[in-house]
């Protein structure tokens, strides 16, 4: 090992999927980067995995068991308060256990973060990993209509070959200086799963750190290997609320005013939709994201206050950094409302 490379820590979680992640620890083999060390916990799974993981690699790996699910934010943040302890990394990279990784992709988003002390997280191209010309996603965008979705979804990968400042990066597949970390905090464990990784980005963001975007840092990623295991009505809606959550915590005062009319075209579309085209169980999921919203707003309110205490970035770059919302909406209601295929609320 290069001790004169600064010293990365990669983050796995496997919740049972042993085989995905035996297929992630070899791909990390031929990483080129000389300096890194992974750091993976079996979150629960049932009977424990760690037995059919702890072979032998060409890096270091410290194996942890969690008798109980934590949740990707609660594995996580046991995983990253064990690399704190140690200070002996300066950055940490979370990584699915459902990916391959380019031998390139550590190197790429390494080159890219030393150019600049104000970076303090790097998305790196996740590309589809049963069709390589296609992105899965290529940091965060940042809808005015308050959502947050992955940048490039399903778009060719040449669309992507420039480096851009984003509005977030996916967890699957993000480099954060620990540093950043430390100071604007880990994942919120209240989200347990999905888009505790847009609050993290977004609440960085706004206290002054940016967000690259990486082409040259590649994984191949399979998608929601994990989430399909236990995706339910509730599991959906937990999702349309910690999307509204990670909104309402971090966005600047100026940036939901401006936004105020295209959130509310977003929610009167939604449910004019559904009720006319009878997808009353959308319809029931979207809505009951909103009641949970109401119902936890004083401690949405009370995060808010600290997020914004610390704010750095003007309001104005994040509502020019914002993008539109409607051809996205449009995309889903021909896909889902006019060509009849199911949305992962149908599940």
């Amino acid at each position: 090992m290069n001790t004169s490379l600064p010293k990365i820590a990669v983050l796995i979680l496997n919740f049972n999927g042993a085989n995905d992640t035996l297929e992630c620890l070899k791909s990390l083999d031929r990483c080129l980067y000389a300096s890194f060390e992974v750091f993976l916990i079996d979150n629960g799974s049932t009977p424990p995995q760690l037995d059919k993981m702890s072979l032998d690699y060409s890096f270091p790996v410290h194996f942890y068991r969690s008798e109980k699910n934590l949740g990707f934010a609660g594995g996580n943040n046991f995983l990253l308060k064990k690399i704190s302890e140690s200070n002996e990394f300066s950055f940490v990279y979370f990584l699915n256990n459902d990916t391959v990784v380019d031998p390139l992709f550590l190197t790429e988003t390494m080159n890219t973060i030393s150019n600049d002390s104000s970076i303090g997280i790097i998305a790196s191209l996740s590309l589809q990993y049963y069709n390589h010309s296609l992105v899965e996603n290529a940091g965060h965008n940042f809808l005015r209509s308050g959502d947050f979705i992955p940048r490039g979804r399903d778009k060719i990968k040449e669309s992507f070959n420039k480096t851009a400042e984003t509005m977030g990066a996916c967890s699957a597949n993000a480099l954060y200086r620990l540093k950043t970390l430390e100071e604007c905090g880990f994942y919120d464990e209240k989200f347990f799963l999905n888009y505790e990784d847009a609050d993290l980005s977004i609440r960085c963001i706004v206290q002054g750190w940016k967000c690259i975007y990486c082409p040259k840092s590649i994984i191949y990623h399979k998608v929601n290997v994990s989430i399909s295991k236990i995706r339910d009505y509730n599991f959906n809606v937990r999702s349309q609320f910690n999307s509204l959550k990670a909104y309402y915590h971090n966005t600047p005062f100026l940036v939901l005013v401006f936004n105020f009319p295209f959130v509310l075209i977003k929610i009167f579309g939604v449910v004019l939709g559904n009720l006319l085209f009878l997808r009353f169980r959308i319809l029931k999921t979207f809505l009951h994201g909103y009641f949970l919203l109401i119902k936890d707003l004083p401690n949405i309110l009370k995060q808010r206050k600290i997020v914004l205490s610390k704010q750095k970035t003007s309001s104005w770059k994040i509502i020019k950094s914002q993008k539109g919302f409607l051809s996205v909406y449009f995309g889903y209601f021909k896909h889902i409302i006019l060509n009849g295929n199911k949305c992962s609320y149908d599940k």
